[in-house]
C-alpha cells in the first residue's frame, strides 16, 4: 500500500463554476439587450400585416357596393375620418377617400394602428394604403 493515498474527484472545482458563470454572464448580457428590440420589430411586423390585410378588406367592401347594379357610380361613400374596425380590431383605424370622379373612381384606404387611441394618424404610427381604381361598367 502507498504511502499516498489517491482519491478518485468528480465534480468541478470552485473556481471551474465561477469561470462558467463569467462565461455565461458574458454571452446572456447581448442576447438580453438584443430582446426589447427584437420584440418590437416583431410587434411592429405583426400590426403592419394585419393593417394590410384590414385595408384589403375595406378595399373589397368597397369594390361589392360599387358593383352592386343598384349603386349610383357618381356618388361618393367616402369616409375622410378616421373609423375603427370591430373587435378584435377595434384599435385599427382607417380612412376611405374618393376621388368622386365619374366613369373611373379611384379609392384609396389607409389603415393604421392606432397606438395612443386618439382616432388620428399620428406621425409615429405607421400606417398601410392601399389605392385602386374602378371603372363605371354601366
Amino acid at each position: 500500500m502507498s504511502m499516498f493515498k489517491t482519491t478518485d474527484t468528480k465534480g468541478f472545482t470552485f473556481l471551474e463554476i465561477l469561470a462558467a458563470m463569467i462565461i455565461m454572464t458574458v454571452a446572456l448580457i447581448p442576447i438580453m439587450q438584443i430582446m426589447p428590440a427584437t420584440m418590437k420589430a416583431s410587434r411592429r411586423v405583426e400590426r403592419l400585416t394585419q393593417a394590410g390585410f384590414l385595408a384589403g378588406q375595406k378595399i373589397e367592401e368597397a369594390r361589392k357596393t360599387i358593383f352592386n347594379p343598384d349603386y349610383d357610380f357618381d356618388s361618393t361613400d367616402a369616409s375622410e375620418s378616421a373609423t375603427a374596425f370591430a373587435e378584435p380590431f377595434a384599435f385599427y383605424k382607417y380612412t376611405v377617400t374618393d376621388d368622386q370622379g365619374s366613369g373611373i373612381k379611384e379609392l384609396n384606404v389607409t389603415t393604421w394602428f392606432d397606438e395612443n387611441g386618439n382616432g388620428l394618424l399620428d406621425a409615429d404610427e405607421e400606417k398601410v394604403s392601399i389605392d385602386t381604381k374602378i371603372a363605371d361598367r354601366g
